[in-house]
Formats: structure tokens, C-alpha cells, sequence
């Protein structure tokens, strides 16, 4: 089973008309129902709130066909309001001061874990500090566990602002988490974020040298690039007509790790990176996966067959 911690919330999006739309959201949230949707085993570690909202999330996990592994929690469920700008990419404020999902220990995290856990993700807000120490630990002690560790960095520097905390402080420590995980995925933004100028392929090879055997670098409509010590291969993005932009990068990273899984190399990235064919193929999976998401609203993963559907168009 591939465990999931991390982030999940309500996003109130923003419609036409002013009204806000709750729809479940959180990154990490969202990456455990797209892989699971892509038929790998999933477990959702954080606790759901008690509140209906709560309710709302457990219910839309569960639908995905992944587990909760986690409690529940007498504290709100956070919150975050996404507005889009004319080029349809998301704007968020977030409400998370004393909310279900940061309800949660080292000890209780460990407690809640299958002797199964093959795999471990985390990213989004969970690498904001004071988050990442327990991000951190419970990635040290899976990874000593032979579980492949991944990351999504998914830079929030308007939150950590908000919290008061310093931008070296929060890079640092997403630098960190990504050092420690075998597989990071990163935007160009991202990157821009956690201090690498210039061209996005060349920041993402300084990746490599930190410890991570696996780089996935998002481009949007740009393409997207798998880049190890040893291959670089890239992929166009998908032509589609975007509906929103909302959960697009956790479906496409869902499906580019369950691409692994199928051809049976996922667990290879503990050692090294997958040959120059198995990311290939994972690469074109997961931008397919991604863009079956950008057509419809808000974060709606596909399916494996829907994915396998699009492709043979």
C-alpha cells in the first residue's frame, strides 16, 4: 500500500457569479484519490474533521477506492478559497490555524500505518514549517523501511508569509524533505521558489545532487520532463481545452508513479532511476492523466481506463 500525509481541506471556488463553490482539495488529499483511482492500493493518513466538511472528504476518499488510515478530529476542517486569474491557474488563501488535518503526532502517524506501506508521499503544505519536522521523521522512517519515498514540493510561499514564516526558512526545508525522498516532482515555479535561477532542466539536475534518484519536472503547457543522473526524456502536454487548472499536477504525478507500478519498476527508484522506456511511457500516462483532469472542474482524477481510453483515441 502507498501511504499518503499531507493536506486535506475544502477549496470554496470562486464561480461567475460570486458564489464559493466547497469542493475536496489538499494536494497530498488529492494525489491519494488519483492513485488510487489508478488502481494502486492507497492510504490517506491525516485526520478528517467531525464537521460535515469532514464528512465530505472521508466520503470522496472513500469513493476513490483509498483508505483513511487516519482518526477523526474534533477541530475544523480547513479551509482555502481559490480564485483564477484570466489565464484559468489558481489563486489560494488558506484558513489553517486549529484545523483536523495538522491534528496529528509522529506517534499517531506510525500508529496508523500498515505493516504493508510499500510507498510514501508526501508535499503541499506539509513541507511549510512547523509541518515538515513531522514530514521529515515519518519520511526517514519509511524510507528505512524500503518504502519508495516521493514528493511533490508544490511551493505555498503566500502561506508561509501569512504564517510568519521566513521564505529561506520554508525552502530550506522543503530542500530538505527532497533530499531525503527518492522521487521529487517539481514545477518551474517551484523552482524558482526554492532559489534555482535560470533554465528549469539545469535547476532540476542540482535536484539530483542533493539525494533524490528521480526528478519530474512540470512545465504546464510546456511539456514535462523525467530527468535522472544517467536519462532525461521529455513529453509534450496533451492538447485540451481546459475547464480549470485545479488538482491537474497531483493526477499527473499519480499517474506518472502508477505507470511505474504497472511495468513493475516503481520499486527500482530505491537503487536507481527506471531505464529511458519506462519513463517514457510513464511520462505520456501521466500527462494524459492530467489532461483529462484540466477538462473537467475542479480536481475530478481519471480513471486508469479512462486514461487507456484517451490514449488509444
Amino acid at each position: 500500500m502507498f501511504i499518503v500525509t499531507g493536506e486535506s481541506l475544502i477549496d470554496l471556488v470562486a464561480g461567475s457569479n460570486g458564489t464559493l463553490v466547497p469542493i475536496p482539495g489538499g494536494a497530498p488529499y488529492n494525489f491519494a484519490r488519483a492513485l488510487a483511482l489508478q488502481g494502486v492500493p492507497t492510504g490517506y493518513m491525516n485526520p478528517f474533521s467531525e464537521d460535515g466538511f469532514g464528512a465530505s472528504l472521508s466520503q470522496a476518499l472513500s469513493a476513490s477506492g483509498a483508505r483513511h488510515l487516519g482518526r477523526t478530529s474534533t477541530y475544523p476542517t480547513s479551509l482555502a478559497v481559490v480564485t483564477s486569474d484570466w489565464h484559468g491557474h489558481p489563486h489560494y488563501s488558506f484558513y489553517r490555524d486549529g484545523v483536523a488535518d495538522r491534528d496529528m503526532d509522529l506517534a499517531t502517524l506510525l500508529a496508523a500505518a500498515p505493516e504493508t506501506a510499500t510507498g510514501f508521499h508526501t508535499g503541499g503544505l506539509a513541507l511549510v514549517p512547523p509541518d515538515d519536522a513531522l514530514v521529515m521523521a515519518a519520511l526517514q522512517h519509511f524510507r528505512a523501511r524500503g518504502a519508495l519515498c516521493t514528493v511533490d514540493v508544490n511551493m505555498r510561499m503566500q502561506l508561509a508569509h501569512s504564517m510568519g514564516i521566513g521564505a529561506s526558512r520554508y525552502r530550506d526545508a522543503a530542500l530538505a524533505i527532497v533530499s531525503a525522498a527518492h522521487v521529487a516532482k517539481v514545477s518551474d515555479e517551484d523552482l524558482h521558489h526554492l532559489g534555482f535561477p535560470g533554465a528549469p532542466q539545469v535547476a532540476a539536475k542540482a535536484l539530483l545532487h542533493r539525494g533524490c534518484r528521480l526528478v519530474v519536472l512540470t512545465l504546464g503547457a510546456g511539456g514535462a520532463w523525467a530527468i535522472s543522473p544517467r536519462e532525461q526524456v521529455f513529453q509534450a502536454a496533451e492538447i485540451v481545452d481546459i475547464v480549470d487548472t485545479v488538482g491537474a499536477g497531483d493526477c499527473f504525478f499519480a499517474g506518472f508513479i502508477a505507470a511505474l507500478s504497472r511495468a513493475g519498476v516503481q520499486y527500482e527508484l530505491r537503487d536507481r532511476a527506471p531505464p529511458a522506456g519506462a519513463l517514457t511511457q510513464a511520462l505520456r500516462h501521466a500527462s494524459i492523466c492530467a489532461a483529462i483532469n484540466l477538462g473537467r472542474k475542479g480536481c475530478a482524477p481519471p480513471t486508469w481506463e479512462e486514461a487507456e481510453q484517451w490514449r488509444g483515441r
